[in-house]
């Protein structure tokens, strides 16, 4: 793992409830608290649309409290790296494909 996600935080969130709760024995479906309906009402919180922003700033100031390297950029992968042979492979045989596919299509026609 290297950032938090949506539902880390809604994870951990629901396990703080349960710490906090006087119940004995965590249950997805207790009699008193639903903790999968928490979990789950946490869940819809973090992705509704209109908090965004909001939720984008938390996510940013969780990742660098528990990831202190976190960076919002995007990592290139090294030129020679295994990644960006594999993305290279990948990107020729999405065109071979392409290529495979019209010609097809220009055969049937």
């Amino acid at each position: 793992m290297c950032c938090v996600t949506k539902a880390s935080i809604s994870y951990v969130t629901t396990q703080a409830r349960f710490a906090l709760d006087s119940a004995q024995v965590f249950s997805r479906m207790g009699l008193i608290t639903d903790s999968k309906h928490f979990y789950n009402s946490i869940l819809e919180l973090v992705e509704d649309p209109d908090k965004r922003d909001k939720v984008e700033q938390l996510m940013v100031w969780w990742n660098r409290q528990v990831f202190p390297l976190y960076t919002e950029t995007e990592r290139l992968p090294l030129k020679n790296s295994a990644l960006a042979r594999i993305r290279q492979k990948r990107e020729e045989y999405q065109a071979r494909v392409l290529r495979v596919s019209a010609a097809t299509s220009i055969v049937e026609d």
